[in-house]
């Protein structure tokens, strides 16, 4: 059924590539067809954001209930993005919906993101625990770490009806609220999936990012406004490049941003490893890779060819990525075990070292 097929396939994106880097100046997205909802601030309220320059709208006109609040002032920070200044709380009734009404200009698929931030806004200081639903269907649980932890819930989703219901539901543990509820349109051919099945994400990396002063970042440069996680590990170096790297005719259309760093192992002759033990064995995932050489010097004069292989055993290639250019290669079934590991392994023809660009 949806409900078990939703709560089981989780989207990890990679991206596979190759980028000490320096500041670009990058353009904001094209928002067309975006919805970009503050949850619990006035009717009619509207501004941009400063940080991410996302056009923000009040929730007013989604929702016929609730109550807005603002966090706690000792949760206020000149780093914190507008929408997590307020939540709209949802203290009657088991369950709480907004309704969103995407337009449908070239495209079906969606990624849609609930955020949330607690920050004592009540002043009760109880962390609460409650359930999120997409379209009557379990989306996930909402839990916190602590008060000032953000939590992003993230699904990509073809809508069976023109508008689509996500849903607060009270589990007895605490109020329901949320931060911020937001909406963006996908190229129809991204992320391919058997229908019926939504996505949820479960981890995007930005493999030797140079953004390592937060655990969660967005960038203006990302048509699809998603959220990214820098990660590396202490036997990788770190390479970049200061070109864009670009693909217009790409499903995917990862940032330039992201693709212009990556990572290769210390010892060249090792292989780059990525692994996870999932909590639950029987998860089942989708991974999605992108690969771009970022030395032309090296992508002219020798050779750097690699695989990829899963548990062990061959997955992908052999392929030579292409300069400043990415290339998406992803999992035509779901992937489950108790323990996951990608390899990125050089060929023997290679005289490079396997990089990855994982996000």
């Amino acid at each position: 059924m949806v409900l078990k097929i939703m709560s089981r396939h989780w989207l990890l994106s990679f991206l596979v590539g190759l980028a000490l880097s320096t500041v670009l100046l990058v353009h904001a997205q094209n928002q067309t067809g975006f919805i970009s909802i503050d949850c619990g601030t006035p009717k009619d309220f509207a501004y941009t954001e400063r940080t991410t320059g996302i056009n923000y709208i009040s929730d007013a006109n989604f929702t016929d209930t609730g109550v807005g609040y603002n966090i706690s002032s000792e949760y206020n920070s000149d780093n914190l993005e507008q929408p997590f200044l307020n939540v709209r709380s949802f203290p009657e009734g088991s369950r709480s919906c907004y309704t969103l009404n995407p337009v449908r200009v070239n495209t079906v698929k969606f990624l849609i993101r609930a955020s949330f931030m607690y920050g004592n806004y009540d002043g009760q200081n109880k962390l609460p625990r409650f359930d999120l639903l997409l379209e009557a269907d379990e989306w996930d649980t909402v839990q916190f770490k602590d008060a000032s932890t953000i939590v992003y819930k993230e699904i990509i989703h073809v809508p069976k009806k023109n508008y689509i219901d996500v849903c607060l539901v009270n589990t007895g543990f605490g109020t329901p609220f949320i931060s911020a509820l937001e909406l963006r349109p996908l190229r129809n051919g991204s992320y391919p999936t058997d229908p019926g099945i939504s996505l949820l994400l479960f981890s995007r990396l930005d493999i030797g990012s140079m953004v390592n002063d937060k655990e969660n970042f967005r960038l203006k440069d990302d048509a699809y406004d998603r959220i990214w996680s820098p990660y590396t590990k202490s036997n990788w170096v770190t390479i970049s490049s200061p070109f864009s790297v670009h693909n217009s005719r790409s499903y995917y259309l990862p940032p330039s941003t992201v693709m212009q760093t990556s990572a290769m192992p210390e010892n060249g002759s090792n292989s780059l490893v990525i692994d996870w033990e999932p909590s639950d064995p029987t998860s089942e995932y989708f991974a999605y890779l992108y690969f771009a050489e970022l030395d032309q010097s090296q992508a002219d004069n020798e050779t750097r060819e690699e695989e990829v292989f899963f548990n062990g055993e061959y997955w992908d290639g052999p392929y030579t990525p292409s300069y400043l250019s990415p290339h998406t290669v992803y999992s035509l079934y779901p992937l489950s075990g108790q323990r996951l590991e990608f390899s990125f392994n050089k060929t023997k023809k290679s005289l490079l070292p396997a990089p990855c660009q994982c996000a």
